[in-house]
């Protein structure tokens, strides 16, 4: 696929029938037998995505089949941690599109989780999703309209919450041992050690980055070296901020 990225694709409205030209096909590929191992794809593989790659590699039932990244050095030190050879694209699109890709793990940025999630699941596939689900209320309610419109498995990566130290606290709490709880109160201020993000003049994106791309759905502007690739977390337009990103690991 070398269509160019338009920003008014990329509406959430939208993108619940993104990809519904490849949901009869892909649904039939899915059916070929409960017992085969689990073809995943992944949507970012840069330092989260590594990591989730190196987790599901564990498992013998799975097998990655499919990697994306805007960055094209990030996909090539990624594939060389793949076993068998695997499909490479920098557009989440022709990923999604394929019929051998069983389901989608999702490791990108906060602003494209909502439409990578959602495509994913109209093209009838499974989906793990990185924390936080979305951006905003309005993404992550249609996230949920998605998945059971199309009748999908979806995970969000939460997985601190099933922490046996988080689960005892919970209990002793539900239990009384700090008394009736009528308030609680958390804070998280935070800046990228040791000396935060910094300020950037705009430049040329690297070559290797496709910049347009990792944009998708927000507006177009000049890249900054303090944006990409980790630093939008201290950006509002490309994340729900630490607070949020944080946070909801320890809410039970």
């Amino acid at each position: 696929m070398t269509d160019k990225i338009h920003r008014r694709d990329f509406q959430v409205k939208a993108a619940s029938t993104f990809v519904l030209s490849a949901a009869t096909a892909a649904a039939s590929a899915r059916a070929a037998g409960a017992n085969e191992r689990i073809r995943l794809g992944f949507i970012g593989v840069a330092n989260r995505g590594s990591q989730l790659m190196k987790a599901f590699a564990e498992h013998s039932d799975c097998q990655i089949v499919a990697l994306c990244d805007v960055d094209s050095q990030t996909l090539t030190k990624a594939a060389t941690n793949v076993a068998q050879t695997t499909f490479q694209t920098d557009d989440f699109r022709n990923l999604i599109d394929r019929e051998d890709v069983d389901a989608i793990v999702i490791a990108t940025p906060d602003h494209w989780h909502a439409i990578q999630a959602i495509s994913a699941c109209a093209a009838s596939k499974d989906v793990y999703v990185e924390k936080p689900l979305s951006a905003t209320i309005h993404e992550g309610r249609a996230m949920v309209d998605a998945a059971r419109k199309y009748k999908r498995v979806v995970q969000v990566g939460t997985h601190r919450r099933s922490s046996p130290l988080y689960a005892e606290l919970s209990e002793r709490v539900r239990e009384g041992l700090l008394g009736k709880v009528c308030v609680s109160r958390a804070y998280r201020l935070s800046n990228m050690a040791p000396s935060g993000i910094g300020k950037e003049p705009t430049s040329s994106p690297p070559e290797h980055l496709n910049w347009d791309m990792w944009l998708g759905p927000r507006a177009k502007r000049p890249y900054q070296a303090n944006i990409a690739p980790y630093k939008f977390r201290w950006w509002q337009d490309y994340s729900s901020q630490m607070g949020c990103k944080d946070g909801i690991l320890r809410r039970r």
